[in-house]
């Protein structure tokens, strides 16, 4: 008799089973292309982005200089680099206005290596981004360089982003730091964060950090007392154009 009973029992879980996966509504969450968001970082040869550039410099209490130009990037020519996908020399030029000629400012360099998009700034390498791109991961920017470790995450990722007068559809934030002043203990903010768009790269950045004064005794903050900015830059930049050169012969 038992064993009828335990017959009757795996004919009935073998039932239930069958009904869960013909009749469940919940599919499994496929896993991400590895290849998504790499079209973000775009790194096409004669590709040029141009920006309208605003920067504040504080160099010291009631001491800053203000510039506003303009920012030409161009990729050009790739280079072999260990393990790369993708590796290209970025021209960078500078002008006050659209009425002057661009001049050659300095020589930067991009890459895909592996799951990460690295840009060289100045020889100083840092992690803009890892693929493939959602907004659950965190990685440090500093890792291949000297500097103290930053943990960064992308915000949003293709949703729309308007920068001046244009929105761009497919876009993702990149947000590298959000604090804000703190009054209590006088830290100044440190707000950084850059947007890219899909098939074009970045299209924004805005940089905001900057150091307070926290005593009349520090160097220099004596006339000035106490939160007074001694240090630090702003900048933003903001797409206004971009295009192939080959595109345009």
């Amino acid at each position: 008799m038992r064993k009828r009973y335990l017959n009757i029992f795996w004919v009935f879980l073998v039932i239930c089973c069958i009904g869960c996966s013909e009749f469940t509504d919940v599919d499994p969450i496929p896993p991400l292309d590895p290849a998504t968001g790499k079209s973000y970082f775009f790194l096409e040869e004669g590709k040029y982005r141009e920006y309208n550039v605003f920067e504040i410099r504080y160099l010291a209490v009631d001491r800053s200089d203000t510039l506003i130009y303009q920012l030409r990037e161009k990729v050009v020519e790739p280079f072999d680099a260990d393990n790369a996908e993708s590796a290209h020399l970025l021209y960078r030029y500078k002008r006050p206005d659209s009425s002057q000629d661009w001049t050659l400012d300095s020589v930067w360099s991009a890459r895909i290596t592996g799951q990460r998009a690295i840009v060289a700034e100045n020889n100083v390498s840092i992690i803009k981004m890892i693929f493939p791109t959602d907004t659950i991961q965190t990685w440090d920017r500093n890792l291949f360089n000297d500097k103290a470790q930053r943990i960064i995450r992308t915000k949003t990722f293709n949703e729309p982003y308007t920068v001046g007068f244009n929105t761009f559809l497919n876009a993702s934030e990149i947000e590298i730091n959000n604090r804000a002043i703190d009054s209590l203990i006088l830290f100044g903010p440190d707000q950084r964060t850059e947007v890219y768009a899909d098939s074009i790269g970045l299209v924004f950045k805005e940089f905001n950090v900057y150091s307070l004064c926290a005593s009349q005794l520090e160097t220099g903050c004596n006339a000035a007392g106490v939160d007074v900015i001694k240090s630090g830059r702003y900048i933003r930049m903001e797409l206004t154009a971009h295009g192939n050169i080959n595109d345009e012969d």
